[in-house]
C-alpha cells in the first residue's frame, strides 16, 4: 500500500519499467495434495481461502506408493500393505474433501498411486488444475533432507503456479 505522503518518481529513459504482466486466466479448480500431516492442514487452510475468493473448485488429492517384495522372478506387491495404504487414503481424501464441503466449497477427492511427486504433478495436468497449493512440511521429513522435498519439487516442476503454505 503507497502512502499519501510517498513520493513516486517516475522511471529515467535508460531504466526498464517494473510492471505488471496481464495474466489470461482465473482460478477455477485448485490442487491441494493432502497427507494427513500439520503440513497439509496449513494447505488445506490456504487453498479454502483461495476457493472462497475465487469461487473455485478444491480438488482434493492424496498419494500412496505401495511397497515391493522381490522373488524369485520379479518383483510382486505387497498385496496386504496396498489394500490397507489404499483404504487409509481413500479416507483421509474423504475426509478431506469433506470439510471443504462443509465450509460450501465444492470439492472432490482423488487417491492416486505412485511416487507422490509424480502423482500430484500428473494429476495437475489431467484436472487442468489452475493452482497447486501445498504445505511446505509434510510426513516425508527423512526424504525432504535427502532429496529435497515433496513440495519443493512439485514447485520446481509444475506447469502451473504453485502456493508453498506454512
Amino acid at each position: 500500500m503507497v502512502s499519501d505522503d510517498t513520493t513516486v518518481s517516475s522511471v529515467g529513459d535508460d531504466d526498464e519499467a517494473l510492471r505488471i504482466p496481464d495474466i489470461d486466466g482465473s482460478i477455477e479448480r485448485i490442487l491441494v495434495p493432502v497427507d494427513g500431516s500439520p503440513g497439509s492442514e496449513i494447505g488445506m487452510a490456504w487453498a479454502d481461502l483461495v476457493a472462497r475468493v475465487a469461487d473455485a473448485e478444491v480438488i482434493v488429492v492424496v498419494t500412496f506408493n505401495p511397497p515391493s517384495a522381490i522373488r524369485r522372478r520379479g518383483i510382486l506387491e505387497t498385496e496386504h500393505l496396498r489394500i490397507e495404504m489404499e483404504e487409509d487414503a481413500k479416507e483421509v481424501a474423504t475426509e478431506a474433501a469433506q470439510l471443504f464441503l462443509d465450509r460450501g466449497r465444492r470439492a472432490r477427492a482423488l487417491v492416486v498411486v505412485g511416487e507422490p511427486v509424480e502423482a500430484i504433478l500428473e494429476t495437475a495436468e489431467t484436472e487442468h488444475v489452475d493452482l497447486i497449493v501445498i504445505g511446505r512440511r509434510g510426513l516425508g521429513r527423512l526424504e525432504g533432507m535427502l532429496v529435497g522435498s515433496v513440495s519443493e519439487r512439485v514447485a520446481r516442476h509444475a506447469t502451473v503456479p504453485v502456493f508453498l503454505a506454512s
